[in-house]
């Protein structure tokens, strides 16, 4: 009897092992090492409750992302409507300073493609069709043009341009040149990535997190002209980790955060 429930496990434990192989990884256009890192940490991730905030121009009203779907709450209320109920899941909602458009991240299960919500007639719509991963979209100060991170052409996390247009993304440039670093790094690529982008008050610049010339966390706060392989110079650095989202006050003078200085789980 012990010989053949030894028999029996030994068998199970090379099934199991059969399918651990033979598993496909989710989003495996994204070409990074240790996925666990930034599938769980910087990926958009399906939620119960409120994720993603986005305030209104006239700073009345909030959308959010929850439970697939994005979500419209008026300040001082309980009530939130819903938005989009597409067959996907619905991240990373921005408002265009004119108030009329909604850009925000799709997950249709097999990429991340960005698309946008005409706020008068609720009807969305498609807006890249890449098949890479698209996320963390940007509208400039003056709705003109969005900024985001994409993994197209390379596989690795870069910030793109695009000139926007009722309701139509155009001429999409890569802003951030791919730099494989020299650095001995075990869970980030030797690529350097550039993520979470905002715009400067005025529109000429952007600031972004990268992991330029650092080994460890997510990098630091770079800033640069938003045209295609500007220079950038690092104006600020502690390490990060993945959740940093830097946004400038409606003045310019100061930026907030998500801080992880300490190693101290994410505060403002």
């Amino acid at each position: 009897m012990l010989n053949c429930r030894s028999i029996c496990f030994t068998l199970l434990l090379i099934v199991t092992g059969d399918c651990y192989a033979q598993r496909q990884a989710v989003l495996k256009q994204i070409d990074l090492p240790h996925s666990y890192y930034y599938r769980e940490m910087y990926l958009p991730q399906l939620t119960t409750g409120p994720s993603s905030l986005a305030w209104s121009p006239d700073s009345r009203r909030l959308v959010y992302s929850m439970a697939g779907s994005l979500w419209l709450q008026e300040l001082g209320t309980i009530k939130a409507s819903e938005l989009t109920a597409a067959d996907a899941y619905d991240y990373q909602p921005d408002w265009s300073p004119d108030g009329h458009w909604i850009m925000f991240t799709r997950y249709d299960g097999k990429a991340m493609e960005l698309c946008v919500l005409d706020f008068e007639n609720g009807k969305s719509r498609q807006l890249t069709s890449s098949g890479a991963v698209n996320l963390e979209p940007r509208f400039s100060p003056d709705g003109t043009r969005v900024a985001f991170v994409s993994t197209l052409h390379t596989g690795h996390f870069h910030i793109f341009v695009g000139q926007f247009h009722q309701g139509e993304l155009t001429d999409v440039q890569q802003l951030t040149r791919e730099n494989v670093s020299s650095l001995a790094r075990y869970y980030y690529s030797q690529v350097d990535h550039e993520i979470s982008p905002a715009w400067t008050r005025e529109g000429g610049e952007i600031v972004f997190i990268s992991n330029r010339g650092h080994i460890h966390g997510t990098g630091g706060f770079w800033q640069m002209k938003a045209e295609p392989n500007a220079e950038a110079h690092e104006i600020h650095y502690e390490e990060t980790n993945w959740k940093a989202r830097p946004d400038f006050s409606p003045d310019g003078k100061r930026l907030v955060y998500a801080s992880y200085l300490g190693r101290a789980w994410h505060q403002l």
